[in-house]
Parts: C-alpha cells; sequence; structure tokens
C-alpha cells in the first residue's frame, strides 16, 4: 500500500504538491515568507564575517608583541600555540570546502563508497604521526620558518630545495582557485545568481588579504578557531535535523520503509515537484520496465528502492578507487599550509594531543556530509527539475529550509560552516604559498634580505596568488577542476621520498632530484597523451611510482665526494662541500638521519608497529573479499560490507589513540642529551628537552646577565621561555 511522504517532508521544495488529502503548505504557513528569510540569512552571514574581524583585530595585538621582540618575519608567519588552538585551526586547514559541499555530492551518486572519507583521515593522521614529530623537533632546534627549509637542511642543494617549492607551490594555487569557485558557487546558490562570480571572488580575495594583513598567522589560527566551531555546531545538529524530518537512515533506507511514496516520473514544469501517484496509479500495479514502481510511477522515501546498487558489492572499479584514494591521503600532511600547523605547535604535547583529536574528528565530521547525500538521493525523485540539478548539499538546504524556523537557522548556520570551511582553508594555502615564495627569493636572491623586507614580499606574493587564483576561477568551471586537482595531487606526492624517505633514511641528494624531475615529467606527459596504465591505476600514482624507481636506481650508484649523500661528509672534499652550503642556506646543509635520531630520543616518537596496525586496518577495510555486485544485507542501513569497513576504521583510530597516548614526551623531555660540535668554531652545546631549542654557547655574556654567566641563545620561534643557563661542562665542551 502506498504510504505518503509526511507532513515534515511535505514541502520541501518551493512548489510542491502536497501529499493526497493534505492541504498544501506554504512559506506564509510556516510564519515567514522568502524575502524575511533571506533577510535573516544575510544578517547571520553579515554577523560571522563581523565576528572574524574582530578575532582578527585581536590576532593584530599579539603580532604587534612579537614585532616589539624584534622577529617580524617570526610575527607574521609563526607564533606558537596551544593544544585546543592547534586542534582547531589543524581541524578547519583539514575540512575544507569539499567536507561540507563535495562528501554530500559524492554520497549521493556513489552511496556508501563515501564512507572512505572517514578512512582517509585516518590516513592523514597515520601520516602525521610519522613526519611531524620529527618536522616539529627539527623546526625548534634548527630554526625552520619555511615549510621547506627541511629539504634545504637536509639536502643543502638549490635545485632540489626549488624542486620542491614547485612541488609546494602550484597544488596551493590550484587548491585556493577551486576554494574561490566553491564559494562562489555557493554565494550564487544563496542569492540565486543575482550576484555575479567576479564579484563574490573578488569579496573573498579582499577579506582574505585583510586578515592576512592585519595578524599574519596569528590571524589565521584565531579566525580558524572560530570558524571550526561554526563548523561542530553545524556537523553536530545536522544528523538530528536530517533525522527528525526526514527519518534516520535506520528509518528510511529500507524497502517499504515508513517515508515510502509514489510519484510522477515526469514533472509539469521544471520549477515544480512531480505530483504524487495516486491509488488507482499505485493498483494498477509494477510497470514492467521497473519491478520496485508502477506504470508512470516512481519510488521516493527509501533509499533501497530509489538506488538499490548502493546495496551491492562495490565494483573492482569502485574497489580501486578507494584503494588509491586512501594510499594517496599519505602525503596529505605534505601540503606547505599543513607543516605549518606542526611548526607552531607549542609543544611537542600540543602536536599530541592534536593529533589525537583529529583520529576522531572523521566521525563527527564527515558522517553529517554522508547523510545529507543519501538523503538527497532517497528523496530526488520528488524534487523539482530545478531542485536536482543544484548540488546535494543545497538541495537538502532547500528541502530543510522549507521545514520551519528552527530548521531555516540551521541552514543558516550550515551556510555560515560552508564560508568557514571555504575561507579557513584558503587563508593557510595562501599564507603557506607565501612562505614557499619567501625560502624562494633567499635561496636565490638574497640570504641575508632583513626581515621586514621577506614579510613585504610574502604580502605581495600573497597578493599575486589572489589575482592568479582569481583569473584561473573565472576562465574555470567546478566541473573543470577534476582533471587540474589530479595534477596538484600528482605534484604534492612528489615529495613523499624527499620526506618520507629523507627524515628516516640516508637517501642522497641526487636520488632525492633525479626521482622529483622524473616523477613530475611523467606526470606532466600522462596529463598530456594520456595513462598507458589507466586500467590498472591512477596516473598520480604511476608518476609517483616512476619517481620511486628511479630514487631506488640512483641511490644505488656510487657516491661521490662532489655529490651530497645521505651522510655526513667525511673526507675533506666533502667537508668543504658543506661549508660552501651552510653559506648559501645559513647554516643548513649538513643534517643527517643519524643527527635526527638523536634529536629524537630525548623526546621520543610515536609507536611505528601500532601506527603500521592503523594502516594496515585502514586497508583491510577496502571491499575486495566477495563478488563485484552482489547483493548485501542491510545493517543499521548500511550494506555489511560498510559495517565491516567502519568497524575496521574504528579498529585503526583506537590504534591510533594507543599510539599517540603511549607517546610521552615529557617523560622523554627529562632526559638531557647533550652533543658537542667540533666542526664549527663555535662550540654548540644541544639540550634536547622536549620544548627547548638548541643551546648555542654565545661567545661573550648576553646584554643584561649578571657575574658573567653564559647564557643558552634560543631561536625566535619558541623565544617566551628565559634562556637557561649552561653547565661548567657545557662551558668547557
Amino acid at each position: 500500500a502506498q504510504a505518503p511522504l509526511p507532513s515534515a517532508s511535505a514541502s520541501f521544495v518551493r512548489g510542491s504538491s502536497a501529499p493526497l488529502g493534505e492541504p498544501e503548505m506554504t512559506d506564509a504557513s510556516n510564519g515567514y515568507d522568502s524575502t524575511s528569510r533571506n533577510v535573516v540569512l544575510y544578517m547571520l552571514v553579515f554577523a560571522y564575517l563581523l565576528s572574524l574581524v574582530g578575532v582578527s583585530v585581536l590576532a593584530r595585538r599579539r603580532k604587534a608583541k612579537a614585532q616589539a621582540a624584534g622577529h617580524e618575519l617570526q610575527a607574521h608567519f609563526g607564533g606558537s600555540f596551544n593544544a585546543p588552538l592547534l586542534i582547531l585551526t589543524t581541524f578547519s586547514t583539514v575540512y575544507s570546502g569539499f567536507t561540507v559541499t563535495g562528501i554530500p555530492a559524492e554520497a549521493s551518486k556513489r552511496g556508501f563508497v563515501s564512507l572512505r572519507w572517514v578512512g582517509a583521515t585516518v590516513m592523514i593522521v597515520a601520516s602525521m604521526m610519522v613526519l611531524y614529530p620529527r618536522l616539529r623537533r627539527l623546526a625548534v632546534e634548527r630554526r625552520y620558518s619555511s615549510p621547506i627549509d627541511f629539504v634545504a637542511d637536509r639536502f643543502g642543494t638549490m635545485r632540489l630545495r626549488l624542486l620542491s617549492a614547485l612541488c609546494g607551490f602550484c597544488p596551493m594555487l590550484i587548491y585556493v582557485t577551486a576554494q574561490m569557485l566553491s564559494f562562489a558557487a555557493m554565494v550564487q546558490g544563496i542569492t540565486s545568481d543575482s550576484v555575479p562570480r567576479w564579484a563574490i571572488i573578488l569579496l573573498l580575495c579582499i577579506v582574505l588579504l585583510v586578515f592576512e594583513k592585519l595578524g599574519g598567522m596569528n590571524s589565521v589560527v584565531l579566525t580558524d578557531a572560530v570558524q571550526s566551531v561554526v563548523m561542530l555546531i553545524s556537523f553536530i545538529l545536522v544528523p538530528f535535523a536530517l533525522g527528525a524530518a526526514f527519518g534516520f537512515l535506520p528509518e528510511m533506507a529500507p524497502v517499504g520503509c515508513s517515508s515510502l511514496t509514489y510519484v510522477r516520473d515526469v514533472a509539469a514544469a521544471p520549477d515544480e515537484a512531480p505530483a504524487t501517484c495516486s491509488n488507482e496509479e499505485v493498483a494498477a500495479g509494477p510497470s514492467g520496465a521497473n519491478s520496485t514502481g508502477f506504470a508512470g510511477c516512481v519510488p521516493a522515501g527509501c533509499l533501497a528502492m530509489v538506488r538499490p546498487a548502493f546495496y551491492e558489492y562495490p565494483t573492482s572499479k569502485d574497489q580501486a578507487d578507494i584503494f588509491f584514494f586512501l594510499l594517496n591521503m599519505l602525503a596529505a600532511p605534505l601540503q606547505p599550509h599543513m607543516v605549518q600547523r606542526a611548526y607552531v605547535a607549542s609543544s611537542d604535547q600540543a602536536l599530541r594531543l592534536m593529533m589525537g583529536a583529529m583520529l576522531l574528528a572523521p566521525f563527527i565530521a564527515q558522517t553529517p556530509g554522508i547523510l545529507i547525500g543519501l538523503t538527497e538521493a532517497a528523496y530526488a525523485p520528488a524534487l523539482s527539475e530545478e531542485v536536482r540539478q543544484l548540488t546535494a548539499f543545497s538541495a537538502v538546504s532547500e528541502m530543510l529550509s522549507e521545514q520551519g524556523v528552527m530548521q531555516y537557522l540551521l541552514v543558516s548556520v550550515m551556510t555560515c560552516a560552508t564560508m568557514a570551511a571555504i575561507m579557513s582553508t584558503a587563508d593557510s594555502a595562501i599564507m603557506g604559498a607565501s612562505s614557499l615564495a619567501i625560502d624562494v627569493y633567499r635561496s636565490t636572491a638574497d640570504g641575508s634580505a632583513p626581515e621586514r623586507l621577506l614579510v613585504k614580499i610574502g604580502g605581495l606574493v600573497s597578493v599575486g596568488m589572489c589575482i592568479a587564483a582569481f583569473g584561473l576561477a573565472m576562465m574555470l568551471s567546478v566541473s573543470q577542476l577534476g582533471s587540474i586537482i589530479v595534477f596538484q595531487n600528482g605534484m604534492l606526492m612528489q615529495l613523499l621520498p624527499v620526506f618520507g624517505l629523507g627524515l628516516y633514511f640516508g637517501i642522497k641528494e641526487l636520488a632525492a632530484t633525479c626521482g622529483i624531475a622524473s616523477g613530475l615529467l611523467a606526470l606532466l606527459v600522462m596529463v598530456i597523451v594520456g595513462n598507458p596504465l589507466d586500467q590498472y591505476m591512477p596516473l598520480v600514482n604511476v608518476s609517483v611510482f616512476a619517481n620511486f624507481v628511479v630514487v631506488a636506481i640512483v641511490q644505488l650508484l656510487p657516491t661521490t665526494a662532489s655529490s651530497p649523500s645521505g651522510q655526513p661528509p667525511t673526507t675533506e672534499v666533502a667537508s668543504e662541500t658543506v661549508v660552501e652550503a651552510d653559506e648559501q642556506f645559513q647554516g643548513f646543509g649538513d643534517l643527517a638521519p643519524t643527527k635526527i635520531r638523536e634529536y629524537m630520543v630525548a623526546v621520543g616518537e610515536p609507536s611505528k608497529p601500532l601506527i603500521a596496525l592503523l594502516i594496515m586496518f585502514v586497508l583491510a577495510g577496502i571491499p575486495w573479499y566477495r563478488t563485484p555486485g552482489t547483493p548485501e544485507p542491510m545493517i543499521w542501513g548500511i550494506p555489511r560490507w560498510g559495517i565491516v569497513q567502519l568497524c575496521l576504521f574504528i579498529a585503526a583510530c583506537l590504534a591510533g589513540l594507543v599510539a599517540v597516548v603511549c607517546w610521552a614526551p615529557e617523560a622523554g623531555g627529562s632526559k638531557k642529551a647533550v652533543a658537542a660540535d667540533t666542526s664549527s668554531s663555535n662550540a654548540e652545546v644541544v639540550v634536547a628537552a622536549s620544548d627547548q631549542a638548541p643551546a648555542t654557547l654565545l661567545s661573550a655574556p648576553a646584554s643584561g646577565q649578571k657575574d658573567d654567566v653564559e647564557v643558552a641563545k634560543h631561536p625566535g620561534q619558541h623565544s617566551d621561555v628565559d634562556p637557561p643557563q649552561c653547565s661548567d661542562q657545557a662551558v668547557v665542551l
């Protein structure tokens, strides 16, 4: 028997027809009309932007304090942020506009394949646990400010530094362009295309540049905190709002669910929802073409009836997509603006807490997007053609906004959350790209440039990046971004051997350079002529595979004295090479894996076996163990393979949490590792406490220091700690 749509779902689109026997509900019957609704939305958006301005003013004060201390560059691009702020800014950076709009679109089209996004974040954190403890420690000990300072310090050549900067800068430009396009599409949807795209993107550029000018990294982090709060409120409320209006997934998914209705397969007009089928049409029996529908009618409201393919075992293509998607997430933490989050952590403890929080985040942040997409898929046949042309996020927002005042307020919060996700990602990417440009300037033009000049250059680069992204956004559409984003990810993944191998193994500079060059060349060629292995492997992974193969081949070649190697130089000629690198990169160029391990002995690292177990659990969740296309039983509205996948993702999360809990940097910090660098004319004492930078002995007492006591000179990045006095033994060394 026919079960008409419940009253809560009867008027989720403008001009919809009410179910049989019920009067059509209008905006006026809800107590507000379309005009008043838009006014309320505009007021909320304005209040949200105003709050960001207030936060930026506060960030300006924090920046001014650092400037007064003489740290101009650090005041703009760096900082030291505690665990709560670090968690919020990382959350806001990881979950971009795609989380709010892209995941619902994928869930609407591909169903439960979108569960891979939960595992994706867990894989990102696994990569963080491998890379960030070492990068953060090196940033403190070696005074890093640029995301690729490690490359110069570890390998000591300009060519690899420039290639790494290229692999970081270009993806950020594409990333910012994508955020601008997403922002323009969202605002045009709100305003019914009454505002031109160029004006929307221009306004976004102005807002981002003003925020950066006011407070630099402080503005980015503090506004990220506000934006994260907005997103979290939306993420928490959305599942309950969807369940109250359209039914929770276990209620909405089964065949013959309580929200089932039948509607005409063709609407009278594009702006009208299809009419509900009469009892006589339903009683006429199933149509020959569709066993789940009736003659001229299709089901709506029950996911398994509208999209039965969602409850079949994934195809071989879906399985491959899930595998490479999860694998490629290992490169995500190498994005320049993500590396900066490791640098600005106030302590290893703050970094540890951030990674633990990010392991739990996907279950809060990505579940709502999946539910939005599945809801849109279930009710799509009952929507007008105009609404079906919208993104899944916009369509469900339209459905919710017509349920009542409270639902409309939630949609307004969701809209602000989308703006927050887009803006936080865009400003972080711009800052990351600017720091890369400064790094290139210092290494190629003027290595001793004053910090004030470098900050001005960074500001000009930010303006130039906004102009370039504006031009690209005006020439491209959202549908064209797919292939460009593939190229973006391919460039970013070329950094995996440099960072992943360089932090742990004695990889040669020549091997790393040849690997990146060959990977980029392979990527460019395949983008132009096509991928010959397209049936087996995405072109991004083919290019990275070429990168690793070349690295392995060159690594096996004999090392010459003139080529920087993975180990500290031991010959006289090799020592001269390091001195030359020191002059070129201001002290960088002599870092080796043995010295990195010395730094990490005192503070420890997350357990590598537990990280490996985490990755194994995530990859084991790939649905590979049954015949593709086989019907799957439903458990709580989810196909059985999806339940298995979620359970393995949860197991991976638990393994990661154990690794984070067992990493105790404070305990390791009590072990003082003292080493002497006898290759320099000035003795250097390394105090590897958990949050202290290396202590460099001054040749003369510090200004204002009494009794001629030698003091340790700390880098500016974490200069809020008084320099410790050096022991007599340290002075002798």
